[in-house]
């Protein structure tokens, strides 16, 4: 684990049938073809589903869409068909190539009104900023028959929220930072109100030395008795990751659930699990060292300073890291570390000669 990011290797996941009151189902549409290149990354994404599922609130599906009409309308079509709630982003810019406000109102088969007051307002923010507004910035004056308009004051493209029979769909920019006030403030507390008191918690354990197999077969007996706790098991390059999520009528018995099943894993797993609380094995370690007053130093060949950068990251890590030193080469390890060229002869897997 590099950054805090973690190679998904296989997911395994474990659905219960739930006993508390059915949640709401989400599904979230990003739009724009530079998400389907391998430089863009859809992170809204990622904050929806936390802020979504914080609310009780089930995201089922996500769908990223190119600039492409004709793909963007059936997936609308398709999401309010099978999703209690469906949330789109990006794609309200000025260009051509911005589709969502057009297409989503081509699916809903309503008309797009223009409104003199959200254009004016559009031109208001550009002359505070002492800019001319391009004529291009009319299209997101532009606004789905029947919609709510979602204010966006750090932004020129307004979001909009339109109610069908039972269902939300609701219309979002790309910015971040224009996205995530606009659903805090103005999405969030009416899902909140039809989301329903059904409240969901999290935990992570953390497990080293066993294969995802083994786990799993240790410790489903465990979690298959608890119907209302979604069990699901992460593995990735250095260790595994059993996520729990309850459901409870109240907020402590969900918390209650949560920690009896933890602790009963925990136990039948043993010194395995090393962090109950998602701490990394870093952050563990630091822990440790810290408690002990203890203090580290490592020398690294193969792993290219890599232990050194994890130990670093944690926050406080110079009250027990001392230094690292990378030695690569051969050479190097004889000389900065006094290690005998027969100890290298007789264990060599890596340094300069790697690629022999």
């Amino acid at each position: 684990m590099v950054n805090g990011e973690l190679l998904k290797i296989k997911l395994t996941v474990h659905h219960s049938q739930l006993a508390v009151k059915k949640m709401l189902s989400a599904e979230i549409i990003a739009i724009g073809s530079e998400l389907l290149t391998p430089t863009k990354i859809d992170t809204n994404s990622l904050w929806l589903t936390e802020k979504l599922n914080e609310t009780g609130i089930e995201v089922k599906l996500k769908t990223i869409v190119g600039d492409d009409e004709l793909r963007l309308e059936e997936t609308i079509k398709d999401a309010l068909k099978r999703s209690d709630i469906v949330i789109t982003t990006g794609g309200l810019g000025p260009t051509e190539d911005d589709i969502t406000r057009k297409i989503s109102a081509k699916a809903l088969q309503k008309e797009l009104i223009f409104r003199e007051d959200v254009l004016a307002e559009i031109a208001e923010k550009f002359s505070r900023m002492n800019r001319k507004m391009p004529e291009t910035n009319n299209r997101q004056a532009f606004i789905i028959e029947g919609a709510e308009i979602l204010p966006n004051p750090n932004g020129s493209a307004v979001g909009m929220s339109i109610r069908i029979d039972e269902k939300f769909f609701i219309i979002l920019p790309g910015p971040p930072r224009e996205l995530q006030p606009m659903f805090e403030t103005r999405v969030l507390p009416k899902l909140r109100e039809n989301a329903g008191e059904i409240f969901v918690k999290r935990k992570i354990l953390r497990v080293a030395g066993m294969g995802e197999s083994a786990l799993d077969e240790l410790i489903a007996p465990i979690y298959k008795e608890y119907e209302t706790v979604q069990t699901t098991i992460l593995f990735n390059k250095s260790e595994i990751e059993i996520h729990l999520s309850a459901q409870g009528k109240t907020e402590s018995e969900a918390e209650n659930l949560l920690s009896d099943l933890a602790d009963k894993i925990a136990e039948k797993v043993g010194i395995a699990v090393f962090s109950m609380n998602n701490e990394t094995m870093e952050e563990v370690v630091g822990a440790i060292l810290k408690e002990t007053g203890k203090t580290l130093a490592v020398a690294e060949s193969c792993t290219g300073g890599l232990i050194a950068q994890r130990l670093t990251e944690v926050s406080g890590s110079s009250a027990y890291f001392i230094e690292g030193v990378v030695a690569y080469a051969n050479e190097a390890k004889i000389r900065t570390l006094n290690v005998s060229p027969e100890l290298i002869e007789k264990h060599w897997n890596c340094g300069t000669d790697r690629r022999k």
